[in-house]
This record gives C-alpha cells, sequence and structure tokens, in this order.
C-alpha cells in the first residue's frame, strides 16, 4: 500500500503576509499494535506470535533503561534512540539547575538502511482512495518518477 497524501494550504508562520502555499500532508491509514508487529514477526521467523511479542516488550524494556541511564541505543542500521531535554535558559549558570528541565523527549535517527528503504515510497491521494480508484490505476508513483496535476501522485520523497 502507498503512502496517501492529501493536499493542504497553509501560511508561513513567519511570514504572515504572503499567500498561502499548497503542501503535501501524509495521513496513517492504519496503526499496527505490538500484537500486530508480533504475529508479523512470527510469520516471518521461527519465532511464535507469542515469544516474538515477548522479544518486542524486552527489547522496549531495555531500551527505556538505557535511555534513562543516559545511554543512546543504536539498533544496526536501522537507526538510533536517543534522550533529548529542553529547559528553561538563565542568566547566569549558577541559576541552572535540573529543575529547570521542562521536558524528556525520546528522538529517533533513522540510518541509512531505512533512510533508503523510504526512499522506495510510493503515493497516492487521499481522494482517489475515496473515490474507488486503486493506487496503481490512479497514477501512484516513487519519489524519482514524478506525478500529474489530475490529483494522481506526487514527485519527490520529502525524505
Amino acid at each position: 500500500m502507498p503512502i496517501v497524501l492529501s493536499k493542504m494550504q497553509r501560511i508561513n508562520p513567519n511570514k504572515k503576509d504572503e499567500p498561502k502555499k499548497w503542501y503535501a500532508v501524509q495521513h496513517a491509514l492504519k496503526q499496527l499494535d505490538e500484537n500486530q508487529v508480533a504475529n508479523r514477526i512470527a510469520d516471518e521467523t521461527t519465532l511464535n506470535p507469542a515469544e516474538a511479542l515477548m522479544a518486542i516488550r524486552q527489547l522496549r524494556k531495555v531500551v527505556q533503561q538505557a535511555l534513562l541511564d543516559g545511554m543512546s541505543v543504536k539498533l544496526g542500521d536501522w537507526g538510533s534512540f536517543y534522550a533529548a531535554v529542553s529547559s528553561n535558559g538563565f542568566a547566569s549558570e549558577k541559576e541552572l539547575t535540573a529543575q529547570a528541565i521542562r521536558n524528556v523527549k525520546i528522538n529517533f535517527k533513522p540510518g541509512n538502511e531505512l533512510k533508503a528503504s523510504m526512499q522506495k515510497a510510493e503515493f497516492v491521494w487521499v481522494k482517489n482512495l475515496m473515490g474507488g480508484n486503486t493506487p496503481a490505476s490512479s497514477g501512484t508513483t516513487t519519489p524519482d518518477s514524478g506525478g500529474d496535476d489530475n490529483g494522481g501522485a506526487t514527485g519527490g520523497n520529502p525524505l
């Protein structure tokens, strides 16, 4: 299934006096939960679904603990997880304490393999799916193959 897009007109927040421009917006049609991921892993490996689910849960536990211990976690060429903090700013170094931390978030930096796989993405406009067109008949394209002006597909991959 290709990546589903819609067209949205937006204002540039830094240049509010300029006219709105059109942008492609991606829509996730479904979200896989960890049980569904485990079933897919079981279909591709010698693990049964329960073992695959246990492996996913253990991976989650290991990644969480490593991030809490101040480490980043690199999963081969797939990518890396790392923690990042946001804090208030202060005039002097002495004023900055751990209480100034407003937020800790988890970031993911994709590796080269994952980035390369996304360059093979195909796209289809959501209005074509709603109209009953299949992706193949609606002008679905890959990033390098361009698109058309009749709602078919988009050229260029934003990644």
